[in-house]
């Protein structure tokens, strides 16, 4: 998660929902700081005066990983007093482990509570959210087009298939497939027709020519590779400025066949996977080859996720890729939720990752990085070690 500097809890209170990716409702939200910074978020539903000890346990331990120096605590309730009983938990425990509660917040009805003030600062009443023109720190989301969603649940309409663009999409996927079978049995005839005539007596030619024909193989992938990554390359805003002006959406059928059936080479997958997610995949788990073809068709990305302007070039891919997946059908949906799940990982964005993810494996339950990244969710597992924000554990 790219670090915000913050001036007070009223412009916590102010990024949330936009860090969240929606405004949330009757929850719990922890807030871990470090120089004043943002460094993790962590959200469950509001858990009740019976449940908030239990809740607490799960929310502090990946908080220590980070090594805060403060939490700021942010109790979103639509009855009054609501929050207190998960406040009072969570402080209770941060404090046994020695970490500071710099503020404890409510928020209201559209307005937020300093819970501890006892010098009479805070109006009683509460004072108003901070509206997004006046809080810096959500300017760079609204730079890159980024607004919060009403809440939790529209987040799986982000990434749901639109049937007038998956429908084409089905189609064009059906043809690739079609024109693979086709070309590979022609093939297997031309190869088995140089067999028999080269005959037994023939042997070293017949082993000179399936040599050869290895070769071919292996330079007709490489060839679909480099076609597949420049269609990434586009599909992503990466060819110039003319092509960033062309909208996802905009992209034919078979272009996103192209990018669909390209995902089927799982180490063209997992290094598309490692270039979106610097850090996040060690660079030796993947083929000289597919690496050098990477480097020739896509730029060089940022390589700290902690950057600025690495974070935000994520953003903006995250937000194609969410309108990629939607124009996709769901029997081939797998491999580039899961890549859009990796991504939304590595920007810390737990819901969005978790809610791509049940979607991939309703589809595809055997889904072997699907089930994987799913399994780091669960532990809290960041990428390159740490623990990432999860809201979604509570459901």
């Amino acid at each position: 998660m790219n670090s915000i500097r913050l001036r007070s809890p009223g412009d916590v209170v102010a990024v949330l929902p936009y860090q969240l990716g929606y405004h949330p409702h009757d929850s719990l939200v922890v807030v871990a700081l470090r120089d004043r910074a943002v460094v993790l978020v962590e959200r469950v539903d509001l858990p009740t005066a019976a449940t908030a000890d239990e809740a607490s346990r799960m929310l502090v331990p990946p908080l220590l990983h980070e090594e805060p120096d403060a939490v700021l605590l942010v109790a979103y309730e639509t009855r009054r007093g609501a929050g207190r009983p998960a406040l009072d938990a969570v402080r209770g425990h941060l404090l046994r482990a020695g970490v500071q509660v710099l503020d404890r917040v409510v928020v209201r009805d559209g307005r937020w509570f300093a819970v501890d003030c006892v010098s009479g600062c805070c109006p009683a009443g509460g004072s108003p959210v901070p509206a997004p023109a006046d809080t810096p720190a959500v300017a760079e989301f609204v730079g890159i087009g980024v607004a919060p969603l009403p809440g939790r649940g529209a987040l799986a309409a982000l990434v749901a298939a639109d049937p007038d663009r998956a429908g084409p999409v089905a189609a064009a996927v059906a043809e690739r497939t079609a024109r693979a079978e086709r070309t590979a049995r022609a093939e297997r005839t031309a190869r088995a027709e140089r067999t028999a005539r080269a005959g037994r007596s023939a042997r070293p030619q017949g082993t000179a020519r399936a040599e050869r024909t290895g070769n071919g193989r292996g330079l007709g992938r490489a060839a679909h590779r480099f076609e597949a990554l420049s269609a990434w390359a586009l599909a992503l805003g990466l060819r110039g400025t003319g092509d960033d002006q062309l909208t996802v959406e905009a992209l034919r059928p078979d272009q996103v066949a192209l990018l669909v059936d390209s995902l089927r080479d799982l180490e063209l997958r997992d290094a598309l996977v490692a270039w979106l997610c610097p850090g996040s995949l060690p660079a030796d788990c993947l083929s000289p080859d597919v690496v050098d073809a990477v480097r020739t068709c896509l730029p060089r990305p940022d390589t700290d996720r902690r950057d600025q302007g690495a974070a935000l070039a994520g953003r903006r891919h995250l937000v194609r890729l969410q309108h990629l997946v939607r124009a996709v059908p769901d029997e081939h949906a797998a491999a580039p939720l899961t890549v859009l799940a990796n991504l939304a990982w590595w920007l810390g964005d737990g819901a969005l990752a978790r809610t791509c993810l049940e979607r991939a494996l309703e589809a595809s339950p055997g889904y072997r990085l699907a089930l994987l990244l799913e399994r780091m969710l669960d532990l809290g597992v960041r990428p390159g070690g740490g623990v990432a924000r999860d809201d979604a554990r509570a459901g």
